[in-house]
């Protein structure tokens, strides 16, 4: 697993387009990979994607533990949710496919592995090419009905969210780096930092609230210019 300096230092050199401006991301963290979902009024926690994968990650899930037992059934006030140590953010969606859901499969799919990162231009999930498998690298047709690796996954990723956001032509974000998913800022009704939690301090969240009703609340840390 990549430190948050090496990342950040891979986002910059490589993965950044022309004047783009990194300014929050989040993950590495292999305590606090789950979500929370409030879907059609309904309560998940953790949340599961509904959708069969069509990707394979090496991670290790193995040490994951689950939930505290009152954010499980729901049995807590506003945003106390966030001092759950396994909980790395909560979705909220009027109804399954929806953009913050989209989203939200991908950074559980790849768990402390899936990075979430934001720019003054777009919102995406990367992962270290490391941990993508090997097998699925290496089919190189989206399009074939015998493609079984990341190229499927690819083809599926582009319609899956074809109607919250354009996929760069290449999801390979240099040579250490794969984009899975991004999305622009015209795609996005409001998009803030906030801290969330009852403590003095807080928790840095990036709320991602889409143009189909959909809100996307992620644990992040803001980057500071100098400051890793």
């Amino acid at each position: 697993m990549r430190s948050e300096k090496q990342l950040v230092k891979l986002i910059e050199d490589g993965w950044l387009q022309e004047g783009e401006k990194l300014q929050r991301y989040g993950g590495g963290d292999r305590e606090r990979v789950h979500f929370g979902a409030t879907i059609g009024g309904h309560h998940q926690a953790p949340y599961r994607p509904t959708r069969p994968p069509v990707h394979r990650f090496d991670v290790d899930f193995g040490d994951v533990l689950y939930p505290s037992a009152p954010v499980q059934q729901g049995r807590f006030h506003g945003d106390e949710w966030v001092h759950d140590p396994t909980i790395r953010g909560w979705v909220q969606a009027d109804s399954p496919g929806r953009a913050a859901l989209e989203c939200a499969d991908l950074l559980v799919a790849g768990g402390p592995e899936a990075w979430f990162i934001g720019t003054d231009r777009r919102i995406a999930v990367v992962v270290d090419a490391s941990v993508v498998s090997k097998s699925e690298q290496e089919d190189k047709d989206p399009e074939s009905e015998n493609s079984k690796g990341f190229g499927r996954f690819l083809g599926k990723a582009r319609s899956a969210v074809s109607a919250v956001t354009e996929l760069s032509e290449s999801l390979i974000g240099g040579a250490e780096l794969v984009t899975l998913w991004e999305c622009p800022l015209e795609r996005f009704e409001q998009m803030t930092g906030d801290l969330k939690g009852r403590s003095t301090a807080g928790s840095g969240f990036s709320i991602n609230r889409f143009d189909d009703g959909s809100v996307l609340e992620v644990s992040i840390k803001a980057h500071l210019k100098g400051f890793m």
